[in-house]
């Protein structure tokens, strides 16, 4: 695997001396001993602000996925990264959402959580802190550098597997806060990037005190800790793990946390005002709520988009619960000239830099992990370590959460899928062991129930992506894009001045 240079210091380097954005020529020309000292707990609290991206892959990744669709050639594109990612083309942009703002952002949170570390060292190293007053800063500052990692291999890498994991290609793991301009970093495997992601957890989620934050919901509680940490083993293949900590988010009986629905949905007329009810910190299913720079909220308006018949296969479908998840079912759909729909979960903010000019940033609010969505981790670890009553169970917790009061039978829930009727029956090409029968039909019920939650969010092409799940994007008036099991091009294409600077592109 190539070295490459000075790519981490030009995005990245600086951002621990400060939250704002800097050009690239400021990181050339400054070095890092301008950077703020870290020599209180205090401060070490307040660097950790910027150890949060303000970048998700969430419009890449929904855009890529079999939820988005063509309306059709009479629509505008309105965007050119929507039309590249639908399409599985290169994305050149470099504005908001596209691979650029997402490797820069989550390198810059990644260069905050070592200042912080290395500030934390220092500390105890001169005396002015004790490992124990300082614990719960350097268990934060683990938990963004594990969560910046994994955001970033899930992106610019392939799915993790037992089989090619080894061999694939990975993103550097950068573990120190740099001293030097030039730094040769290593690109590693994604199973070298998914061992340290875990060695982070490991050591990070002990130390997290929950009483040391003011707005908890916004930071690595210990709930949002091992609810992350429940998705990253489910990811891993580690099924005891992910169960365990996905326990520890939501408890054996997530009842008592389950989210509120009807409020959601009679929260009012406009989307903001559902948005606002959908990502409240007062709403106990979200665990972590997270606010990012994006045009998220403005994908309804494009070419490629959420139409009617993508809304009746995700947040509306049928399933072993019958026509339509109640709470689902009453979710209200906005649209755009009536072939674009979209669940109000995102609405766009925009926060000024220059009010005179007009000039500043868009950003959503929204919620990584949630209590509904650590039940699904949970239920499909249970299926893949061959613990299928525990499956059944929080498949019908996540069935209930939605309004459905029935239970349902393993068998029942099983058959539906088998039967091969319904669009979110698929077939797995996955490289790592499901058992036909019983396992496969519950993995299945488990990505299905994700897909009916995750609509907008990004999650469904992480999962076609782990699970070799063949699917085609329809094109108007062109060829159709097909995407086989483990396609080359679910990595997203590294940015286009990271290739420049001497990294290996991405295969096609």
């Amino acid at each position: 695997m190539k070295n490459f240079r000075n790519i981490i210091n030009k995005f990245a380097l600086l951002a621990a001396g400060s939250a704002m954005l800097v050009s690239c020529n400021d990181f050339l020309d400054e070095m890092p001993d301008n950077r703020t000292t870290i020599d209180t707990p205090e401060k070490v609290k307040m660097m950790l602000v910027s150890a949060y991206s303000e970048v998700l892959p969430i419009v890449v990744l929904e855009q890529m996925s079999d939820n988005t669709d063509d309306r059709g050639k009479k629509f505008n594109v309105s965007n050119d990264l929507w039309e590249d990612a639908y399409l599985f083309q290169n994305i050149s942009s470099t504005s908001f959402d596209s691979p650029e703002e997402i490797w820069n952002a989550n390198y810059r949170a990644i260069a905050s959580a070592n200042h912080a570390l290395e500030g934390v060292e220092e500390m105890i190293a001169t005396g002015k802190a004790t490992p124990e007053e300082i614990a719960p800063q350097k268990g934060e500052a683990l938990l963004c550098r594990a969560y910046a990692h994994f955001t970033l291999c899930n992106t610019f890498c392939q799915a993790y597997n037992p089989e090619t994991s080894a061999t694939d290609a990975g993103i550097p793991y950068v573990t120190k806060p740099e001293k030097t301009v030039f730094v040769d970093y290593e690109r590693g495997t994604v199973a070298d990037v998914y061992a340290m992601i875990a060695a982070d957890l490991e050591a990070g989620i002990p130390l997290i005190d929950d009483t040391k934050y003011d707005k908890p919901k916004y930071h690595f509680t210990t709930k949002a800790a091992n609810a992350f940490a429940a998705k990253f083993y489910l990811y891993y293949g580690k099924y005891e793990q992910a169960v365990a900590c996905a326990t520890a988010a939501i408890g054996e009986d997530p009842t008592p946390n389950f989210r509120n629905w009807e409020a959601f949905n009679e929260a009012g007329s406009t989307p903001a005002e559902y948005t606002n009810a959908y990502n409240t910190t007062d709403e106990a299913a979200n665990l972590f709520v997270q606010g990012v720079s994006s045009l998220s909220g403005r994908l309804f308006s494009g070419r490629y988009v959420t139409t009617r018949n993508k809304i009746n296969e995700t947040a509306q479908s049928g399933g072993p619960w019958g026509s339509q998840l109640p709470f689902f079912g009453d979710f209200p759909i906005f649209q755009n000239q009536n072939t674009s729909m979209f669940v109000p979960k995102q609405y766009e903010y925009f926060m000024y830099t220059d009010i005179v000019q007009g000039i500043g940033q868009p950003y959503v609010i929204t919620v990584p992990f949630t209590v509904e969505k650590t039940i699904v981790d949970r239920a499909e670890a249970y299926a893949m370590a061959g613990d299928f009553e525990n499956a059944v169970r929080d498949l019908n917790y996540f069935y209930k959460q939605a309004g459905y009061t029935r239970e349902l039978s393993v068998d029942q829930i099983v058959e539906y899928y088998a039967a091969g009727e319904s669009v979110n029956s698929l077939t797995f090409a996955s490289r790592f062991p499901i058992a036909e029968g019983t396992q496969n039909g519950l993995v299945q019920a488990c990505l299905h129930a994700r897909r009916t939650l995750t609509i907008h969010e990004g999650d469904r092409a992480l999962d076609l992506k782990r699970y070799g799940v063949a699917f085609t994007h329809i094109v108007d008036a062109a060829e159709n894009v097909t995407i086989e099991p483990y396609d080359k091009r679910l990595a997203v294409q590294l940015p286009s001045a990271v290739i420049s600077a001497g990294i290996p592109a991405n295969p096609r």
